[in-house]
């Protein structure tokens, strides 16, 4: 029979050695950024404005069933959707055999953002609900996209 000091050294070991297990699985949950440089447009329809054209680097991550787009770039063209559910959003993954995309929609405001990217063409479309001087808007986006050398 074991005794009792032997038996907590062995679960101490046991707990190290799972706690090591699980971080590095942890570690593998982690998805690749992958980027894509763009020449952008964006309007406001509202407002018949059009905005000024600007470069954009839009980040894809995927994780599971989930496609998570940082659009990074000046103010106005800024934006993060994701098809990710939680309490403040309700979150679509909009991707086909044909696209990539997400849609954001917040349930207290009911503001949306949507991203869709061609993966044929590398086109890129999408809209942004939010402030711009002082009235609540829509602003509609569409580019071209670049793929990155291999």
């Amino acid at each position: 029979m074991l005794t009792l000091p032997f038996t907590l050294t062995y679960f101490k070991f046991l707990r190290v050695v799972a706690l090591f297990w699980l971080s590095q699985s942890a570690l593998l949950a982690h998805a690749q950024t992958f980027k894509i440089d763009c020449d952008a447009e964006a309007s406001i329809p509202l407002l018949e404005k059009k905005l000024t054209p600007a470069k954009i680097t839009i980040e894809l991550q995927n994780i599971g069933r989930h496609v998570y787009f940082n659009v990074v770039g000046p103010a106005d063209y800024q934006m993060r959707v994701s098809s990710l559910i939680t309490e403040q959003y309700l979150g679509a993954n909009l991707t086909t055999a044909s696209r990539l995309g997400a849609n954001k929609k917040s349930k207290t405001s009911g503001r949306e953002n949507q991203i869709t990217i061609e993966r044929e063409s590398v086109a890129f479309a999408g809209y942004n609900d939010t402030d711009y001087q002082g009235k609540s808007v829509r602003i509609l986006y569409e580019g071209k996209c670049k793929l990155p050398k291999q």
